[in-house]
């Protein structure tokens, strides 16, 4: 069954495009037509009847690109337990990040509004999984999701409640694992094609406070992007600076920084950790991480460096570093001297790794730890170096391995009866952020622009002289026939004048836009096409034409 109609006499709010300006900000211009409406809470909108609509087809193309490659669609609950989040350790990371919107029941159980779905798909499958050959298990779901922002901006693009389209695979192994990365990869990129989101491509990502392991975004460039993503200008190699490579420029003058860390181990334990690197340089927690094997990397808070180091914040030296794991990035390895601050000569200059009097040699080995930023050279090619550039994330698939299923106790046994745990990958689509995207990227000087198949409806129906008896007979007929081809409409049957209605056509942006006047009595329509500007007479019998890419 097609969507009914919406028609524009009976549409909430109701339509002023006089009172619109097309110059407006994307997100300006979504309120002020009626898609998105504003709530007294900061970062929380409403969805209006056109913007549902866009809404409900971006939900049904991402859904139909996990279930067409065999994906089983979910429905889990955002409101969950205090005890499942403990069973994943998170509790307490997005307690400490402030991110996790949190409540508490009148029997005394702590709950949240969970920003993720890990732990529920976990305890779900956990439920229901008896033998290896149980899996692979791949699941969809799409689900509002809450996250306290501390600052949240750009309407849809970062809010405290938002919806995503979320998959997640269970598999015994870790090629396994992989396979079905390949899968949430493709099905990402298939529904963002759906949606007409031209240009998609994937970078190389920082997993977050989800995964440790490897992740993959799935961008597209844009001016409202809140992502800056580092792309080499030979290559093309693109990603997320705190975990692909870069090659820093040389330094004349170089300064070493030892800057400490505290690592937290998968069985929760902590160590400390120092890194001695470029001063001009930032080191990358996650690469830290990669390379100390840590769960969880943090700075070591500077009351207790005097404590584990007897020095004070800025004065730590590799020689103060016995008691901790020292670390040295690949930019100050192979340095023969530098300079650097012990707190007592100030800059010590004419330092080596081989030592000097009352300092031992040291051997660096040079481990690549510093952040990749703008103007390094590339770390894939020899030839390029890297440039910003601003993205939207509108995809994300992420590596979990047994991060989640290790400490909840998601086992499987195997072809022998040896239970090991299982591994797991996600992969997260924003949909409420892909409607705003595609709002922007495809807008024009006279408003919206939707791709077939993806505004708040397939044709626009323009009717002129609404107020006629002859003319609303007319257009039930139409309706009714397009009806039965599955298209979605848009119905201006106000008693307004041409010039408004044509106005508003241009603003609310549906692809096709079919003008009904009283002077037509040869059977077509005068068919506008909102992204070419052409206007041109059409029999009624092709009308279904227009909108089949959109089914």
């Amino acid at each position: 069954m097609p969507d009914t109609p919406l028609y524009t006499s009976q549409l909430w709010p109701p339509v002023r495009p006089r009172a619109v300006n097309p110059a407006l900000t994307t997100m300006n211009l979504l309120e002020s037509l009626g898609f998105v409406g504003r709530t007294a809470a900061t970062g929380v909108h409403a969805l209006l009847p056109l913007g549902l609509r866009v809404h409900d087809r971006l939900s049904r193309i991402a859904r139909d690109a996990f279930e067409d490659r065999g994906a089983n669609t979910v429905a889990f609950p955002t409101l969950q337990s205090r005890t499942l989040w403990e069973e994943s350790g998170r509790w307490d990371v997005y307690q400490a990040e402030g991110a996790l919107l949190t409540t508490r029941s009148r029997s005394g159980e702590d709950m949240c509004l969970a920003p993720t779905s890990e732990e529920i798909a976990v305890a779900t499958v956990r439920e229901h999984l008896r033998s290896h050959r149980d899996l692979p298990v791949r699941l969809y779901l799409s689900t509002a999701k809450f996250r306290d922002e501390l600052s949240p901006r750009g309407g849809l693009m970062r809010g405290r409640e938002f919806v995503m389209g979320d998959a997640y695979t269970f598999d015994t192994s870790a090629e396994g694992m992989r396979t079905s990365i390949d899968f949430l990869n493709a099905a990402c990129r298939a529904a963002l094609l759906g949606m007409g989101l031209t240009g998609v491509f994937q970078a190389t990502a920082d997993g977050g406070s989800i995964a440790a392991g490897p992740s993959t975004e799935h961008l597209v460039l844009g001016d409202i992007g809140q992502s800056s993503t580092l792309a080499c200008d030979h290559c093309g190699h693109r990603g997320d600076g705190a975990v692909i490579s870069g090659r820093p420029t040389a330094c004349d003058d170089p300064v070493v920084n030892v800057i400490a860390f505290v690592l937290t181990r998968p069985d929760g334990s902590t160590a400390p950790a120092a890194v001695a690197i470029r001063s001009d340089l930032n080191v990358s927690p996650r690469k830290l991480a990669a390379a100390s094997c840590a769960a969880r990397v943090d700075l070591l808070d500077a009351d207790a460096l005097p404590g584990l180091f007897g020095k004070q914040a800025g004065t730590l030296t590799p020689w103060d570093c016995t008691h901790a794991e020292l670390y040295f990035d690949t930019s100050v390895a192979q340095l023969d001297d530098f300079s650097i601050s012990d707190g007592a000569d100030g800059l010590r200059r004419h330092l080596s790794w081989a030592g000097a009097p009352g300092l031992p040699p040291l051997t660096p080995d040079g481990t690549p730890l510093h952040r990749a930023a703008e103007g390094m050279g590339c770390g894939r090619c020899d030839d390029g170096s890297y440039h910003t550039i601003r993205t939207i994330e509108v995809a994300h698939v992420f590596e979990l391995g047994t991060q989640y299923s290790a400490p909840m106790g998601l086992t499987v046994p195997d072809a022998q009866g040896s239970r090991g745990p299982v591994h797991m990958a996600c992969s997260g689509i924003g949909i409420t952020r892909c409607l705003q995207t595609l709002a922007d990227l495809h807008r024009d000087h006279h408003g919206l622009r939707w791709k077939p198949g993806c505004g708040p409806a397939d044709l626009h129906l323009i009717v002129l002289r609404a107020d006629l008896p002859e003319m609303r007979q007319r257009t039930d007929q139409i309706v009714g026939q397009l009806q039965q081809h599955g298209i979605r409409l848009l119905v201006d049957d106000r008693p307004e004048a041409a010039g408004e209605k044509f106005a508003y056509a241009r603003l609310v942006g549906v692809p096709h836009a079919l003008v009904l006047s009283p002077q037509q009595t040869d059977g077509t329509v005068e068919c506008i096409d909102r992204w070419t500007g052409r206007q041109e007479p059409m029999p009624l019998s092709q009308i279904p034409s227009l909108s089949s890419g959109a089914h």
